[in-house]
């Protein structure tokens, strides 16, 4: 089987090494004759030389494909993508020839490009996570579409792909551009998780007084069990790390953390769609909070520095929290994904969504078993839902700053406690007749249910 590569960046250059192992010749593009060259010595280096052919231009690669071709794209999402489409399609690309980004594009850039070049060939999107280690020895694969030419490529993609329990990560989980849609809210997730779990460290670190050496004990020995997950397991080790001097290696890092978009487009997607998706957003906002002072608003959003409070934490409780909320984020996500695919029908299956999360991606995790046991397993987690109430409670008392784990109580809270919603619709109709709804189902206005002789001015 011949498979084409533009892009060798760091996942394109894995990526690669990862198809010519598993029995693919490859031809690969770069426009950095660099990267070429040393994916190529990579190559050597593993006895795979031969099933490798690095080119000089896109019109190259077209020549030495045999159509119908299939051809990979990993270069940066936006106009970069459009070029090298356009170039393909200028270098003689036919209508059979399947092209897939496989970048971190929005989803919507997508469809653009699918009614774009419909006449030209085949595009299909495809988001990969796993970062540079997962691309290499076995990457989490979503795929979308329904095009032909999947079905040459299908089966290769299935062994790149990670695997768990002898089934691959790989899968086509719906129709058009939501395997971009589906990445994106992978990335919203785990954008949720990691705010999460350093909330936790924040919590144990600053308000109990443990060092970066004991949160990281609490951590791995939560791995250890039902929690066990690749971003908790990531999170042990760097706090574990210290300089030859003894020094704690998180201490020596800045705040500021920087972001690629796609959390950002999970926030404006789920705000569009009317989907409350509060944990994700939160972990947003929190990113954009620790660069406040590289903002126009700098100056507004600058205060004095405050003391904060030492409080008392059972750990097993904290846990019991730490699990809720690490379901609760994935659940927003798959609600968010769940009402994206209803409202531009793409039919995306949520168990293949799943699947492709068991194994090779950032988020994976052992408990997506209970995150696909859905609604009626968070019911049943009455003794964590109590930890949720208590460990936020003392967090908030210890006056640092905890966004996704109080947004997340809230969203559970909202969804499980009386409303508060009837003093809003009363608001809302008293000042810009907006109708009320009430119990009955009555539509109408504050002034059909009581007497109001004047109202505040």
């Amino acid at each position: 089987m011949q498979v084409a590569l533009v892009g060798l960046g760091v996942m394109g250059k894995n990526l690669a090494l990862n198809l010519i192992e598993k029995g693919l010749t490859l031809v690969a593009y770069d426009k950095n004759p660099d990267a070429g060259a040393e994916l190529l010595s990579c190559a050597k280096a593993l006895g795979l030389a031969d099933r490798l052919h690095i080119v000089s231009d896109l019109n190259d690669m077209v020549r030495r494909l045999e159509p119908p071709r299939s051809i990979l794209l990993l270069v940066p999402a936006g106009e970069l993508v459009d070029k090298v489409c356009t170039e393909l399609a200028e270098a003689g690309v036919e209508c059979d020839d399947i092209i897939v980004d496989c970048g971190n594009s929005n989803y919507k850039d997508g469809i653009s490009r699918k009614l774009k070049f419909q006449n030209k060939f085949e595009f299909a999107t495809m988001g990969i996570s796993g970062g540079a280690e997962g691309a290499r020895h076995g990457p989490a694969m979503m795929a979308s579409g329904s095009e032909g030419g999947w079905e040459r490529v299908e089966p290769w993609f299935e062994k790149v792909a990670a695997s768990y329990k002898g089934e691959s990560c790989f899968a086509r989980v719906g129709q058009s551009a939501s395997g971009h849609f589906v990445k994106m809210v992978h990335n919203g997730i785990e954008y949720a998780l990691m705010q999460l779990i350093a909330e936790m460290y924040q919590l144990l670190r600053l308000g109990t007084n443990r060092t970066p050496k004991k949160v990281a004990d609490i951590f791995n020995d939560w791995s250890e069990g039902t929690l066990n997950s690749y971003l908790l397991s990531i999170s042990s080790h760097i706090l574990s790390l210290e300089t030859t001097e003894g020094e704690p290696l998180v201490d020596l890092i800045d705040n500021k953390v920087g972001a690629k978009g796609t959390g950002l487009w999970t926030a404006q997607n789920a705000l569009e769609l009317g989907i409350a998706v509060p944990s994700l957003v939160a972990a947003v906002q929190a990113r954009h909070l620790t660069n406040t002072c590289d903002t126009h608003a700098a100056k507004e959003m600058t205060y004095a520095a405050k003391a904060t409070n030492t409080v008392e934490l059972d750990l097993e409780e904290l846990k019991d929290a730490f699990t809720l909320a690490s379901l609760l984020a994935y659940r927003q996500g798959l609600a968010l994904i769940k009402g994206a695919s209803r409202a531009h029908q793409w039919k995306v299956d949520l168990a293949k969504t799943l699947q492709t999360w068991r194994a090779g991606c950032i988020i994976r995790a052992d408990y997506l078993d209970n995150v696909a046991e859905g609604v009626e397993f968070i019911d049943s987690m009455q003794r964590e839902s109590a930890a949720l109430r208590k460990v936020t409670g003392a967090a908030v008392a210890s006056g640092l700053a905890f966004p996704v784990l109080t947004a997340t109580q809230t969203y559970i809270a909202t969804l499980t406690t009386p409303s508060n919603g009837h003093l809003v619709q009363a608001q809302r109709d008293y000042f810009g007749e907006h109708g009320i709804k009430t119990h009955s189902g009555e539509v109408c206005h504050l002034t059909d249910l009581v007497d109001i002789d004047e109202k505040v001015r």
